[in-house]
Formats: structure tokens, sequence, C-alpha cells
């Protein structure tokens, strides 16, 4: 079992597919554009068609999995995602995604920790190499098993 959170943005989407104790399976970005043929590649379970969007995780391990549950941040931009997740007939929960982005930065860093003269940095002026809305995603639905112990 898996579940899937979907952290939306103005522009893009994080996403990250989760086990039951929270580990991180697979996650990306998807741009707001591209959404429908990423719900439908999920809809069919063709796993492989989600590749492009990769950041962490491998998608193979998707394969022997069945979705539990999609979780969606409830910000002010999950709108239009929620109109897309209903006009598909997906089912999902709203969730809470305050401070899900400053967590997303601490997992970020303990997922690739800073080298070298990085290394040197505090934390907190350290800046991550990429975009990390996949990672708020996990933290949803890190933070949703965890409200359900």
């Amino acid at each position: 079992m898996m579940y899937l959170g979907l952290d939306p943005g103005k522009d893009k989407v994080g996403f990250a597919f989760v086990d039951e104790e929270g580990k991180l399976l697979y996650s990306g970005i998807v741009q707001v554009v591209g959404i429908d043929l990423f719900l439908s590649s999920l809809i069919k379970g063709d796993w492989q068609k989600l590749r492009p969007y990769a950041c962490e995780g491998e998608v193979g391990l998707l394969c022997d999995k069945e979705l539990k549950g999609i979780l969606l941040g409830g910000g002010t931009t999950s709108e239009r995602l929620e109109l897309a997740l209903q006009r598909l007939g997906l089912k999902y929960e709203v969730v809470d995604e305050s401070f899900s982005t400053e967590r997303a930065r601490k997992s970020y860093f303990q997922i690739h920790p800073p080298r070298g003269l990085r290394k040197l940095l505090p934390r907190s002026l350290s800046v991550p190499k990429r975009d990390i809305d996949d990672l708020a995603a996990w933290e949803l639905v890190k933070r949703w098993l965890q409200g359900r112990s």
C-alpha cells in the first residue's frame, strides 16, 4: 500500500508516493499544464510515464503497490488541482500544508547533505540546489500518517 501526496503551486505540483511507514518511494515535480497527463498515468497505473518528473526515489518501487489514498495540500492554489481530481473521479483528502516547505527543506539536506565548503554554512543560510515541492508533498503524507497513529 502507498499514499500519494500532492503539493499544488501556481505553476507546478510536487508529488510524492509514500509507503505506510512514511518512507519516500518516488517523487517529482510536474508543471500544472501537464497535470492531466500525470493524473491519467496515475489512473492507468502507468508508472513509467512518471519518469520524466523524477526528483527522488525509483519509479520501479511503485509497480507492486496499491494506491490507498491521495492527500492534497489545502493551500490557496489547490482549487485547480482539486477540480482536476474531481473531474477524473479520484477520491482525495485535503490536508493542512502549513510549514511543509520548511520541513521539506530539512528533508532535502538530510537526503543531500552539504559537501565541501557548503558544510561550513549554517543550514539556515543554505539553499537547496533544486525546487523541493516534491519533498513538501512527502511532508504532507508523513504528517497525515503521524496524525493517524
